[in-house]
């Protein structure tokens, strides 16, 4: 079964970052690969058909360019960070669908993934947490916690 994505919801900005790192690494496999963003994408039911339409463009390409880049510049910093600090906490804030602290997982370090609770419920079921990973629901504009 696919996890249904519902138009208009909090749920749905999991898709264009999710659909542009997938479209980045069909499109230059040389500079990102992000296999589990095409997997993801198989697994939700969302209609990607838009998008699609548009992935051939000059904007739509350099917007998944932009997503993938700033992931791949993040998972660099993190590595060199566990590298001289090997059981560090990786906190990802908004983690959405992204894998970012799996890819950068040196054996060693715990990882906390945080997003609010609807976004949560998504990763949990698409992205359940592995070991020495947490998924966090929390609403991060809530200050309160």
């Amino acid at each position: 079964m696919r996890y249904p994505i519902e138009k208009n919801s909090i749920q749905e900005t999991l898709v264009i970052p999710l659909y542009g790192r997938a479209l980045c690494s069909r499109k230059f496999p040389h500079l990102f690969a992000d296999q589990t963003a095409a997997e993801l994408l198989e697994q939700i039911d969302y209609d990607v058909s838009a998008l699609e339409q548009r992935s051939g463009g000059l904007m739509q390409t350099f917007g998944a360019l932009e997503a993938a880049m700033r992931q791949s510049d993040l998972a660099f910093e993190v590595r060199e960070y566990l590298r001289a600090h090997p059981r560090a906490a990786v906190v990802n804030l908004g983690c959405g669908l992204d894998s970012t602290g799996r890819s950068c997982d040196n054996g060693q370090c715990r990882i906390y993934n945080i997003d609010l609770p609807d976004v949560m419920a998504v990763r949990e079921a698409l992205l359940p947490a592995g070991e020495r990973e947490e998924n966090l629901a929390a609403d991060l504009n809530d200050l309160s916690w």
